[in-house]
């Protein structure tokens, strides 16, 4: 069953409890998450009683325990960014099947746009014009890494947007042609920020790879990686590379 018949529904019922909420000026924002959680949880399970829900809030001893057939949620990837009012927060999922992801979705709430992949398939509802869209050229990375990416590209234009996934989606859909997590200190990148959004970059004919070369759509058992380039009909995209390397070598010259 696709992962989006699933949570068809309690998606855009989700998306009405996310207005409701900022309509209210509620907060903590923390207090919805849990609320999506368990909403979506509960569906999930409904639908496959046997499958594990990994969510974003367990802590595993390390990814590799991770079930090899699971679903992987986010209820609201970026919570710090919703509860500061930005509309770049996402609601994800992925489907992992033999330790690999086969489907995936990207709920974009506050635009009313949606993008799943089931079988290497591409669905897209709602109106990706409410999307920004971005100059061929751009690299969208997050604020943290904004200022180093510039220094690495000098010259070229470097846009933040603050949720991994988000970027993903906007790659996904081709209102961005690159995106890049950059292999900065401490912050990886987990599963449940690229996984479903790495196959829909896929499914549009993209790439995402780890700083190893690791294509994200397609690794076995998804795992914390240091960062990630994501590219979509990017021009020159060998030029991106240097953005995928650790602090330190002395490649920040590139244009």
């Amino acid at each position: 069953m696709p992962l989006d018949t699933v949570l068809g529904a309690v998606l855009t019922q989700a998306a009405g409890e996310i207005a409701s909420f900022r309509s209210r000026g509620q907060h903590p924002a923390t207090g919805l998450h849990r609320r999506l959680q368990d909403l979506i949880t509960r569906t999930l399970k409904e639908a496959w009683p046997d499958l594990p829900v990994i969510t974003a809030t367990h802590h595993l001893p390390s990814l590799s325990a991770l079930s090899g057939d699971c679903v992987l949620l986010n209820p609201l990837d970026g919570v710090a960014t919703f509860a500061a009012g930005s509309p770049h927060f996402a609601i994800t999922a992925c489907r992992i099947r033999r330790g690999f992801p086969v489907q995936g979705i990207v709920d974009l709430p506050a635009h009313h746009v949606r993008v799943s992949v089931h079988r290497a398939e591409r669905t897209v509802t709602g109106n990706i014009d409410r999307l920004p869209l971005f100059d061929e050229t751009t690299v969208l990375t997050t604020p943290a890494d904004a200022d180093r990416a510039r220094r690495i590209l000098a010259g070229r234009p470097v846009e933040t947007v603050p949720t991994a996934s988000v970027m993903l989606a906007l790659v996904a859909l081709g209102r961005a042609r690159a995106a890049a997590h950059l292999p900065v200190g401490n912050d990886g990148s987990t599963p449940w920020d690229y996984a479903g959004a790495a196959l829909a970059v896929h499914s549009s004919g993209g790439t995402v790879r780890a700083p190893d070369g690791r294509d994200l759509a397609h690794s076995r058992r998804p795992d914390v990686h240091a960062g990630w380039l994501a590219t979509y009909q990017a021009p020159r995209p060998a030029e991106l590379m240097p953005l995928m390397q650790p602090p330190g070598r002395p490649t920040e010259c590139h244009a």
